[in-house]
């Protein structure tokens, strides 16, 4: 028995895993397949928070702005305990207006961000231009923020992983079947004919979450691909893709989102859907050489916000999953939080928007 059981292995799992294991806690991950294979793996890295209120609720962009912040240290710390840099840049984002059209959501996102005291600022087309010359130069406008960044996500992962490992944590694969519970208590997970028991669980279980227990997560298909050589300085985004440049060799272009089911397969729609955003943004990236494609299955929401926090029913339950498009960002507090209501300190925000019995979810 142990102490935390933590389902999903995924980097919201092993974040925790490794949160809880550095507490003094007997953690134990169970996940069907390699930890990291997933989501985490397909994801792009971006560790931006695109502030547009058209996408992203104003609980979101906080969440999304604290745990960006996180992210230098968190690099740092993990260095210090696996023994290797994580490929790590912070050199900000550009928001591009394409066309006319796109400038009214282009406004609303300064004016809304700058409200909240967010580091944004208007760039005239030429000043974009000259930051990044491989841009379009018929962009109507553009918004520079410069405290964001991005991640090798697949590297931060298996680096999560083995710091977790290090502070004791056990990973297993293993497909579970159910959480199991008994007189208000979550009692046991149940993997096959197997049953595990711990005083806590942790759901963590990404787009799979809704299979194994009651919340409405669902899969939510993006499709990406890489192209050779270096285009861009910084993360580049559109109403319609974004850009991330990668260790100075690759860049990679992404990304659609479908209700396909678990249907993880690419598909020529969808990549030139991809392609058709990106190449508005830089009409260079046409001529480039394909290096390869993928797909994740993003865990959705109803009201597009994650379930974070311990459920009324089952307090020992507690629930990380339905980040979307934002696991990788929003990682390292969701593990804090998490690790939080388990040792039983106040977390370092509100929990309420994001809990599991919030009414935005019943819709």
């Amino acid at each position: 028995m142990t102490d935390v059981l933590i389902i999903g292995a995924g980097i919201v799992g092993a974040s925790c895993a490794w949160r809880l294991s550095q507490a003094g806690l007997s953690v134990k991950i169970l996940d069907r397949a390699a930890p990291g294979s997933e989501a985490s793996q397909a994801a792009l890295g971006v560790l931006t928070f695109h502030g547009r209120p058209d996408t992203m609720p104003e609980p979101m962009r906080m969440l999304a702005r604290k745990s960006r912040d996180y992210y230098p240290a968190v690099i740092d710390e993990l260095e210090e305990v696996v023994g290797e840099r994580v490929y790590f840049r912070q050199e900000g984002q550009l928001i591009l207006g394409i066309n006319e059209d796109d400038l009214a959501s282009l406004e609303e996102t300064l004016s809304v961000n700058l409200d909240e005291g967010v580091e944004l600022e208007r760039a005239t087309p030429e000043e974009a231009l000259i930051l990044e010359p491989n841009l379009n130069p018929e962009i109507a406008g553009a918004l520079y923020s410069p405290n964001d960044g991005w991640v090798d996500n697949t590297a931060l992962t298996q680096a999560i992983v083995r710091a977790a490992q290090q502070a004791g944590a056990v990973f297993e694969q293993a497909e579970v079947d159910s959480i199991e519970d008994n007189n208000g208590q979550i009692a046991s997970v149940r993997a096959g004919e197997t049953l595990y028991e711990s005083d806590w669980v942790v759901l963590a279980a990404g787009a799979w979450s809704g299979q194994i227990w009651n919340v409405p997560v669902k899969p939510r298909r993006g499709q990406a691909y890489s192209v050779e050589g270096s285009y861009f300085e910084r993360v580049i985004h559109s109403p319609r893709a974004y850009i991330v440049p990668r260790d100075n060799a690759q860049t990679m272009l992404g990304a659609t989102v479908e209700d396909v089911g678990f249907n993880a397969s690419n598909t020529p729609d969808g990549l030139g859907f991809v392609s058709k955003g990106a190449f508005e943004i830089s009409p260079t990236l046409e001529t480039s050489k394909f290096s390869g494609a993928w797909a994740g299955l993003r865990p959705g929401t109803p009201d597009d916000l994650p379930i974070i926090g311990s459920t009324t029913d089952f307090p020992n339950l507690v629930i990380a999953t339905g980040h979307f498009r934002n696991g990788i960002l929003l990682a390292p507090i969701t593990a804090d939080a998490v690790r939080r209501i388990v040792v039983g300190e106040v977390p370092s925000f509100d929990l309420a928007k994001f809990s599991p019995d919030r009414m935005s979810l019943r819709r």
